[in-house]
């Protein structure tokens, strides 16, 4: 669940850059930014540093959106100060430092997440998207994600997208593309980003195939749900 909105580090998959997928994939936490929610209780934060922890969080969701990155940042840290039991601190976190091209420091944060929330989806799958970027444990980042969807099987659309560009990016290319299918079919028709990056990643793989038609089709259905210059380009490219 990219991954990931806002913020591209180059053209590529992360937004982030392995060949071929511009999308940012990791999800933002758990926060709802219209009004302070209750966050997961720590026994040793008392209520008021608690609250205040929430705040942090909070204010930092709305300046990344507004790509203030530096700022989002601080609140993050704020929050994690105020309540080291507060996850969505360290999974926000973990996001901009992806959003820098920091994937180290990106991996240790949602590794702290996970040592207070073992099971937490998004922890799991933005992790295993930190991994899928720097090329590396693409089994491990695999087996992430199973647990994700285990996690969280009420909402499998949020992982089946970080799952099947795994899969790709690993070489199994007809498991990727039926498992990208799978994600639009259960991926809400009101979640225009997350069918947007998925429609795109059925692109890029159905280019590379040779695949041209189909993947042009896909590329209008991102640029449909999400305009973007440089997916414009890349139609403009494929059906010339």
């Amino acid at each position: 669940m990219s991954p990931v909105k806002g913020g591209r580090i180059a053209a590529g998959i992360l937004c982030l850059v392995l060949s071929g997928c511009s999308s940012y994939r990791v999800t933002v936490q758990g926060v709802e930014v219209d009004r302070l929610i209750e966050s997961r209780k720590a026994p040793s934060a008392p209520e008021a540093e608690k609250r205040e922890a929430v705040f942090h969080n909070d204010l930092g969701v709305l300046l990344e959106r507004e790509d203030d990155l530096a700022g989002a940042l601080k609140q993050y840290r704020l929050a994690r100060q105020k309540d080291p039991g507060l996850v969505p601190a360290y999974v926000n976190a973990g996001n901009v430092r992806v959003k820098l091209g920091e994937l180290g420091e990106a991996k240790r944060l949602y590794r702290a997440a996970l040592d207070r929330d073992p099971a937490n989806p998004r922890a799991l799958n933005n992790l295993a998207w930190a991994m899928i970027l720097e090329d590396g444990d693409l089994d491990g980042a695999i087996s992430l994600l199973t647990l994700a969807l285990a996690s969280d099987p009420e909402h499998p659309y949020l992982y089946l997208d970080t799952m099947g560009w795994a899969l790709y990016r690993r070489g199994d290319v007809e498991d990727a593309l039926s498992t990208l299918a799978l994600a639009l079919e259960q991926t809400p028709e009101e979640e225009a980003y997350l069918r947007a990056e998925t429609h795109h990643h059925l692109a890029v793989i159905l280019r590379e195939a040779g695949k041209k038609e189909e993947a042009a089709r896909h590329l209008r259905e991102s640029i449909r749900y999400r305009p973007d210059p440089q997916r414009e380009r890349e139609l403009e490219i494929l059906t010339d």
